[in-house]
């Protein structure tokens, strides 16, 4: 500073003078330098588990980062130490954030129910083999769905993939008056099915005056759907869903399937995603009607239909449907027991992570 002072007129530089020139120099970044650096954090990034958005994979091709750190600050720390790990330098906040977005990735603000395991993982309650077998079976799920997916854009004549999903219960009435808060509503189910080869969406729509939640409700619904495509012989219906016993994993449903598959001649596969990390197409369905009823008027559960069709641009094909629509399907004895095993310590239901129905001399 003395020596800055020394070199002016009056404490003050002329404008252009090399001692300013000297304070203003920035030392310019070695283009080999930088490469090597963006190089370190693309590796970085490309290291870490990834998943697609719960809602709007659709839509969109941002990644997020499973929750492990909430602020960009936290992950650079962990850059910090990465690097450090193996012994090369960092690269600045500025330069990761910006490198970060580029590659069209965000952090992960949990909105939904988390998965209990990893939850159970964080809070140190669970042994680190235990969780990355859990970490593994959910990967080998997701490639497997991505893989039937692409193979039924491929051959869509012999091929089709489809995703379901139960909506959150809706209510009718739903109305913005408080009084109606304490009065006794009927609840509303919709079970969406997306169809991944004609990105085309279906919701079957009853009340619980109607029908209940059974396993013969659903049976009815996806049933009815596989019918409603007028699948090729020997061609196959591959079904993805979450593994809740009551609606996708019984034998109820098993005998319907079976059943459908020798009355149409096809093969029908039913695949599970990994509890807690049951991401679908058919989400992004459930998150346009809700962004659609959002503070709207419903008075009886018949006008859910018209704000189903009018919540997406490519409007949904909705049935509307009463008891008579549903089957009894528990008569029907072709399997009786999916459980894998008999004694205990054995293999039971939930450990299915697939199941294939076959007709009759496949």
């Amino acid at each position: 500073m003395l020596a800055w002072v020394k070199g002016s007129q009056n404490g003050m530089h002329e404008v252009g003078s090399p001692a300013k020139r000297r304070a203003m120099q920035i030392k310019p970044i070695i283009p080999k330098e930088q490469s090597a650096a963006k190089k370190g954090i693309i590796d970085f990034f490309q290291s870490l588990s990834k998943m697609e958005s719960h809602y709007c994979r659709s839509s969109s091709s941002k990644l997020y980062l499973e929750p492990l750190w909430f602020s960009l600050s936290q992950l650079y720390n962990e850059y910090r130490n990465n690097c450090q790990t193996n012994g090369v330098g960092p690269c600045s906040i500025t330069m990761f954030s910006s490198m970060f977005h580029n590659m069209n990735l965000s952090l992960f603000s949990p909105k939904k129910d988390q998965c209990d395991t990893c939850c159970t993982f964080q809070a140190g309650n669970l042994h680190a083999d235990e969780y990355e077998a859990h970490c593994l079976h959910k990967e080998l799920a997701r490639i497997e769905k991505k893989a039937d997916k692409d193979q039924c854009i491929a051959d869509s004549d012999n091929r089709q993939v489809l995703t379901m999903d139960l909506q959150s219960v809706l209510l009718a009435p739903k109305l913005q008056a408080s009084a109606i808060y304490y009065k006794t509503k009927l609840s509303v189910h919709n079970f969406t099915i997306y169809n991944l080869q004609n990105k085309e969406g279906r919701c079957y729509v009853w009340h619980e005056g109607q029908g209940g939640l059974t396993a013969n409700e659903f049976a009815s619904c996806i049933s009815d759907y596989i019918e409603s495509l007028n699948p090729r012989a020997n061609s196959s219906v591959i079904l993805w869903s979450d593994g809740c016993t009551y609606q996708n994993r019984n034998v109820t449903l098993a005998n319907s399937l079976l059943l459908l598959a020798q009355k149409l001649n096809i093969v029908i596969e039913q695949k599970y995603l990994t509890k807690g990390h049951t991401q679908m197409e058919c989400d992004a369905m459930h998150s346009t009607i809700e962004k659609r009823l959002r503070n709207r008027n419903i008075y009886v559960p018949a006008h859910y239909i018209a704000h189903f069709q009018a919540a997406c641009n490519a409007p949904y094909d909705v049935k509307y449907l009463d008891h008579t629509f549903f089957s009894d399907y528990s008569k029907v004895k072709l399997l009786n027991s999916l459980r894998p095993g008999l004694s205990v310590g054995d293999s039971t239901v939930t450990d299915i992570c697939a199941l294939k129905y076959k007709p009759w001399g496949c």
